[in-house]
């Protein structure tokens, strides 16, 4: 005879329930993820989405053209520079060719709000809105921290600039302007340089940001939609947006439709 326990159900009743329960959480648990993560990856395209709106006010503003400090062609591209300062543009700001600095005068100019600056999925990186005051700061308190997104690089070399780079608010419509961090070259993990289109998964999950797991990258365009890519070749002409041209990183673009986005990881 079977013992009876909890209220009249066997033992082996109440293991049947219990296994039963764990097989369903086992099948329900990844979808719930996966919808969770959906849902991140919708909120994070609404923040591209209306950074490029923010852009395109700053270049009404400003004769066309999209927001950078301090700009000397061929000087190396410089992060998180001249914070304190009070002002952007005069000495002791940041040095040449910030590009956080650049990102930074959404801030102060168009006063963007500051959360739409990161990517909502905090899983992976620890995002946090700007705590100071835009007004008397030159640039992010920690734009490791406070900037989720990478950006095309505004300042072009020489040669760029005589190719036909140019950073204003009308760009075409598959000139990436702005995405998910760009991953950088942080091995083991980070490698954007070496994939190539073709590459398999496992190495181009290497390119991808990891803002959403490396699974993919929301981008931002230059007509200002936003769309989900599966890997970082979705420039013009299949272009890497996280190197350049000649697969450099930390570097200006080569030419007009050579679109590199920083900062890095």
């Amino acid at each position: 005879m079977r013992r009876k326990i909890f209220g009249g159900f066997t033992l082996i009743e109440v293991l049947v329930v219990i296994g039963i329960i764990a097989l369903l959480l086992a099948i329900l648990l990844p979808t719930m993820e996966r919808v969770r993560h959906r849902a991140y990856i919708a909120n994070c395209g609404s923040n591209l989405r209306q950074i490029g709106q923010y852009l395109s006010l700053y270049a009404n503003e400003h004769h066309g053209q999209l927001p950078r400090t301090v700009y000397v062609p061929g000087a190396p591209v410089q992060y998180g520079t001249g914070g304190a300062a009070a002002d952007p543009f005069l000495p002791g700001g940041p040095a040449a060719n910030d590009i956080s600095a650049a990102v930074f005068l959404l801030l102060r100019a168009q006063h963007i709000p500051p959360n739409l600056l990161y990517c909502p999925y905090n899983d992976v990186n620890e995002f946090e809105s700007e705590p100071a005051d835009p007004n008397t700061r030159a640039n992010f308190t920690n734009y490791r921290k406070n900037l989720g997104y990478s950006f095309a690089n505004p300042y072009p070399d020489a040669a760029a600039a005589t190719s036909g780079y140019k950073w204003l608010g009308r760009l075409g419509a598959e000139f990436a302007l702005a995405a998910d961090i760009n991953p950088g070259t942080k091995p083991p993990y980070n490698d954007v340089a070496t994939p190539t289109a073709s590459s398999p998964w496992p190495a181009m999950k290497k390119a991808n940001s990891p803002n959403h797991e490396r699974d993919g990258q929301n981008v931002l365009y230059g007509d200002g939609h936003v769309a989900w890519t599966h890997n970082p070749f979705c420039g013009v002409g299949a272009d890497n947006i996280y190197v350049n041209a000649n697969r450099q990183v930390d570097a200006s673009p080569v030419d007009k439709n050579d679109s590199i986005l920083l900062p890095t990881d």
